[in-house]
């Protein structure tokens, strides 16, 4: 009641003001009001402050308070404080048609959109306001609170093998590859989870439909979040826990959010954990690579046959290489292009002219072959430059885009086709390699050594 009190009180100052002064220079001196700008409005003390009246609208300066008055009741969740009396609503902008434009920055992410939406349902009051259009950025976060994250992060403790999928490029198939490899290990019997790390663009919404939508009141439970269920894997990407609002961060203020998303998700007991990274080497790549609770056991690396892509794809290696992280397989996407869908038509289009049947043969030799759309590719140049063991070449297959897009995995729902089988000797071969880098781990902690 105070606070509303308090903003009507800005409110009426101001308007009495402008009614008895309006072409001449005045000076406000009072605990509550207008202060930094004509454009800006807070509650804060000061004196001897003077503007020019003519250069502010009335009406516009008066549902600018209107605007504070009605947010006045909104806190930020962490500090328990009024957003309007800390200062946390910045650059409100108010136009003649009823558009309303303002950011808030609160103190720590609003991965649920509850501070968003609050604003929005109390501007909603106002008769005036014919749009809304909020930005809710968050402040990086305490050395405090980033030890307490850590300290209280236990849902990696049951994982016991992570896997990155990676590459430098943008859309190469990293999301497709992360997807249908998680569901291939499963297939094998391997407890499996994903988590897609890219906050600006996650994919993993649209790829796999859970059974049961992500919801805050039921899926956060304490200082934990719940992964969401999708055929019998753990899921969980900041598209689940806010489908609606984009994120729009630096680097310095997605780190802690990719921290806590990491190492705050009750993943239970899983064999494997597949990390959907983004592209590039920047800030997510080194902060996992980086974390004390997160350990990596290798990279899955993800290219396609231009020579751009494997410019690019040679510096995600090089970066793995550094930090000490494995790339144990090459996928190679959009390999080829082999259009089987004619063959049963060949038949027809021969009985219909009387071919001979060498030239049926010839015709489905011709038509069946393998066309490298994108050239031959690069592939076998990353392995003999690495040394990696493992490749696998992933066909131009309309199926494979059209189904992941329709929230069902592919290796799902075509399991027979030679592109599951592909993904399904991926999965092998990565579980093999892991298996056999932890092996090796073990006998290495154990050897007894040699005293002089």
């Amino acid at each position: 009641a105070m606070r509303r009190l308090a903003a009507c009180l800005v409110m009426l100052t101001c308007a009495d003001a402008f009614q008895t002064s309006r072409m001449i220079p005045w000076k406000l001196s009072s605990s509550l009001a207008v202060c930094r700008s004509s454009r800006r409005c807070m509650h804060k003390g000061f004196s001897g402050w003077s503007m020019q009246a003519a250069a502010l609208d009335p009406d516009i300066f008066s549902k600018k308070s209107e605007v504070l008055a009605s947010l006045a009741d909104i806190d930020d969740p962490v500090r328990g404080e009024s957003i309007v009396s800390t200062s946390a609503v910045k650059n409100l902008e108010v136009d003649a048609s009823g558009r309303v434009q303002f950011t808030v920055q609160l103190s720590a992410p609003d991965l649920q959109g509850i501070v968003k939406k609050a604003c929005e349902e109390a501007l909603s009051c106002l008769p005036w306001v014919s749009d809304v259009k909020i930005t809710v950025m968050s402040l990086p976060p305490s050395d405090s609170l980033r030890e307490a994250s850590r300290s209280q992060a236990m849902g990696l403790k049951g994982v016991k093998h992570v896997i990155l999928c990676a590459s430098c490029k943008g859309g190469v198939g990293k999301s497709t590859t992360a997807v249908n490899l998680a569901y291939s290990m499963h297939k094998l019997g391997f407890r499996t989870g994903i988590l897609d790390v890219d906050i600006y663009g996650p994919s993993l919404p649209t790829m796999v439909k859970p059974e049961k939508p992500f919801d805050p009141r039921r899926d956060i439970v304490g200082n934990e979040i719940m992964p969401v269920d999708g055929y019998g894997v753990k899921l969980m990407s900041m598209g689940f826990i806010n489908p609606v609002d984009s994120f729009v961060m630096r680097g310095s203020r997605v780190t802690p959010l990719v921290q806590q998303l990491v190492s705050t998700t009750a993943w239970g007991d899983l064999d494997y954990l597949i990390i959907d990274m983004p592209p590039g080497t920047g800030d997510i790549q080194l902060t996992l690579s980086q974390m004390e609770t997160l350990r990596i056991d290798a990279a899955v690396i993800v290219t396609t046959p231009q020579r751009l892509s494997f410019v690019d794809v040679v510096k995600g290696i090089e970066m793995f290489d550094k930090v000490g992280i494995p790339s144990v397989a090459v996928v190679e996407n959009m390999a080829y292009f082999q259009n089987n869908a004619l063959q049963d038509q060949i038949q027809v289009f021969a009985d219909k002219y009387s071919l001979p049947r060498e030239a049926v043969s010839e015709l489905e030799q011709m038509l069946g072959a393998k066309q490298f759309v994108f050239g031959q590719g690069h592939k076998q140049r990353l392995l003999d430059m690495w040394g990696i063991q493992n490749s696998v070449s992933i066909p131009l297959f309309p199926d494979l885009a059209k189904q992941s897009d329709s929230g069902l995995p592919f290796v799902l729902a075509y399991p027979e086709t030679e592109v599951s089988k592909a993904y399904t000797a991926l999965a092998e071969s990565v579980a093999s390699e892991v298996n056999l880098s932890a092996r090796m781990f073990a006998s290495c902690l154990t050897r007894p050594r040699w005293r002089n």
